[in-house]
């Protein structure tokens, strides 16, 4: 359990960081924009990869090291957060660069969390799902009520860029903890005979 719990802390830290930037971004959107419409479009570039992909996620997890998927999970979001660093810090930052960041970070996401719900079955021994799936929950839902807090909090001080940065550096947190912690593979399975 105590492995569970150091990547678990990672990433807890990580989804709050990007639940704020996320928020934080919308409301530059529309301070910049002005515009529902394109608040919609970001939150649909988000959620397609998952709605188009999530068959394909499972059964690549099912097949492939799911501390892997978990850490190039993280990566991907972390080009796409870094790059809106970026262009916002150059005056660069236009609205369709937030379309792609989250097309980018919604394909992570997609990998992501059934490699998360994965893991659980081969870190930790049955008697401790239970435990296990209502801290993945927390992960969930946790960051959407405390996010918008931070993030009102943290943008007249810091501004975008600050949260942003802050993003950036949780990710490197949960990175490292996956990096620390063994995760056992997938158990391999044999095909019958005659398939």
């Amino acid at each position: 359990m105590v492995g569970f719990t150091f990547v678990w802390a990672g990433q807890i830290l990580s989804v709050l960081a990007s639940s704020a930037s996320s928020f934080a971004l919308t409301i530059w959107a529309y301070q910049t924009y002005g515009s529902a419409t394109a608040l919609g479009v970001i939150s649909t570039s988000f959620l397609l990869p998952f709605l188009l992909l999530s068959p394909i996620a499972g059964a690549l997890v099912d097949r492939h090291s799911r501390k892997l998927m978990m850490m190039v999970s993280d990566i991907v979001a972390v080009v796409a957060t870094f790059g809106i660093l970026i262009m916002h810090s150059t005056g660069g930052l236009d609205i369709w660069h937030l379309y792609v960041a989250a097309a980018i970070m919604g394909l992570g996401h997609t990998f992501q969390w059934p490699a998360y719900s994965a893991a659980i079955t081969t870190m930790l021994p049955k008697e401790q799902y239970s435990r296990a799936n209502g801290m993945m929950s927390l992960v969930e839902s946790g960051p959407a009520v405390f996010a918008p807090i931070l993030a009102g909090v943290l943008y007249p001080i810091v501004g975008l860029r600050g949260i942003l940065i802050l993003d950036v550096s949780t990710f490197f947190l949960a990175i490292g903890a996956l990096i620390a912690v063994h995760v056992p593979p997938p158990p391999k399975t044999v095909p019958a005979r005659g398939t």
